[in-house]
Parts: C-alpha cells; structure tokens; sequence
C-alpha cells in the first residue's frame, strides 16, 4: 500500500522547511552585520572661516560602528583629515594642516553616526571630503561638500587722479572668500563698467579686491561701490556722491595744471638757452686772444 506523500514523509517535509528558515535567517544575519552603504548629506554643506562644522555621514542600514574602521580624507589630497579604528583615534597620517582641529563624533557611533567635526575653519578647507568606513572584507564611502565663506569689510571709496577727461575713483574692501565680485552702481542703480580691477590673497587665504572706474561728467549723484559674496549672497556697499561742479572745477584744475606746466616748462627752455648763449659768449672772447694760426713759445 501506496501512502500519499503528505502523509508518508512528514519528518522529510519539516526537516526542509526548519533548514530553510536557518538558511534564511543566517543570510539576513549576514547582510546585517558585514554589508552596509555609507551616506552623506546629499547637499554641500556651508559654514564661515572661524566657526565650527560638523560633516554628516552615517551607515545604513544603522548599526554599532564603534568597532569598525573610520576614516575621513581630502578627495583633492588624496590624505587624511582623522583616522579611527575599534574605539581609538590614530593620528599617525593626518595632514598636518588639521592637528589638533578634528574630532570623531562619539556620541553617535554606536547608533551608526560617523560625523566629523572640524574646528577653526580655514579658507584652505573648502572642498570635497570622503568618509570611509570599513569592517573586514565590507568597505564603503561617501562623499561631502564643505563651502567654506567670509563675508568682508565695508568697501572704502576713495579719489585717485584726474585722467581720460574725468576722476578715477577707487574701491576696496578685504577678508573674502571665495573671491567676490565687485560691480559699480549709478544713482539710478545702474551698472557702470571697471576701468580696471585687481585681487589678492593674504597668509590665510583670504581675497583682497580693488576697482577703479573712471567718473566723468556724465554720471552725477551717487556712485556705489558693491562687493559681494555669490555663495553667501551677502553684499557690502559703500557710496560716493558726486555734484556736476565738482567736475566744472575738475576741468579748471586741469586747465591750470597744463598752464603751471607750459609756463614752467617755457621758464626752463629760457634759462637753458640764456645758460648756452653765455658759454658761447664767453667761449669766444678767450679765442680771441691767441691769433689763429700762432702758437705759444
């Protein structure tokens, strides 16, 4: 007699069915403890020169990371910014330009948090960071954006010389960064042209950033001067007000500094010419004392 199967193996039947929970249950256990994504913010993060930032990364899905293997490094570098490993910071590699400024969040470590904190920010810090993060044959990486910005001083206006029928009047503000942009304003808000325009950087990077524009007749009322941070969207703006007269007395200027000059210049020729007609002069007078053609015994 013939037994269905259902009836004749059911020993067989749960043996299979307990080994494939066990399988299935070691796999998800296995997925849990050795595979995991590192992540970033998904935006840059943004902070000014001086203050404090910490870069966001975390694991998922979230475990414990206090025993794995932590390290942020400089993407343009290629070095690293700290080290952790199974509870210990290591600073045996960390660039030297970030001694004594970073810290491993510990707070959220065992909830999968791998924060960085970085202290003092620098102009030289702005950039592209990397969190690592490894345990055994499992490794990971994301990537985070640091904007780092200041926002400078008040421009200060000031006159330079009469030239090209008008006066150049200049511009200049430090302590930026990124280096800002510096545009000339009319009374009526419009934009006017740079005659020219310069920057430079300071020992901790910082920009500093003069214009020049030559004002001329045409533009009366006040003159702006805007430097502006485009990152931060922030602006420092100083104004200048200059009256039609103060042309008309720009032009009389001009006019009697080139008639100081000619007459100075006519006095000089006159003197060199009446120097040269007396050396001549006298030149002649000891010629005429020995007869050409004679010689002294």
């Amino acid at each position: 007699m013939v037994l269905p199967w259902g009836c004749g193996h059911p020993s067989l039947t749960s043996h299979a069915r307990g080994l494939l929970t066990s399988l299935v249950t070691l796999l998800l256990l296995r997925l849990g403890s050795a595979q995991f994504r590192a992540e970033g913010p998904g935006q840059p993060v943004t902070a000014t020169v001086g203050q404090d930032v910490v870069l966001p990364c975390h694991l998922s899905p979230r475990r414990d990371a206090r025993s794995l293997e932590v390290r942020w490094i400089r993407d343009k570098f290629s070095e690293t910014v700290h080290h952790y490993h199974n509870g210990q910071d290591l600073y045996g590699e960390q660039m030297e330009a970030y001694v004594g400024r970073t810290e491993l969040v510990r707070d959220g470590l065992s909830a999968g948090s791998l924060d960085l904190r970085i202290s003092g920010l620098r102009p030289s810090d702005d950039g592209v960071y990397i969190c690592t993060v490894g345990d055994g044959d499992a490794y990971d990486e994301a990537t985070v954006h640091l904007e780092v910005s200041a926002t400078g001083a008040d421009p200060h206006l000031f006159l330079g010389d009469y030239e090209a029928g008008g006066v150049r009047v200049l511009c200049r503000s430090a302590g930026w960064y990124p280096l800002p942009q510096l545009l000339w304003r009319d009374a009526r808000g419009q934009h006017l042209p740079s005659d020219s325009q310069t920057h430079s950087q300071d020992q901790e990077g910082l920009f500093e950033i003069e214009g020049a524009i030559i004002v001329t007749g045409s533009v009366e009322g006040s003159l702006s001067c805007v430097v502006r941070n485009s990152r931060l969207q922030q602006e420092r703006e100083s104004s200048l007000h200059i009256a039609a007269p103060f042309f008309h007395n720009a032009e009389t200027w001009m006019v009697l500094m080139l008639l100081a000059v000619s007459i100075g210049l006519s006095v000089y020729l006159f003197r060199k010419q009446g120097k040269l007609a007396a050396q001549g002069w006298s030149g002649g007078r000891c010629s005429a004392g020995t007869p050409l053609g004679l010689e002294r015994g």
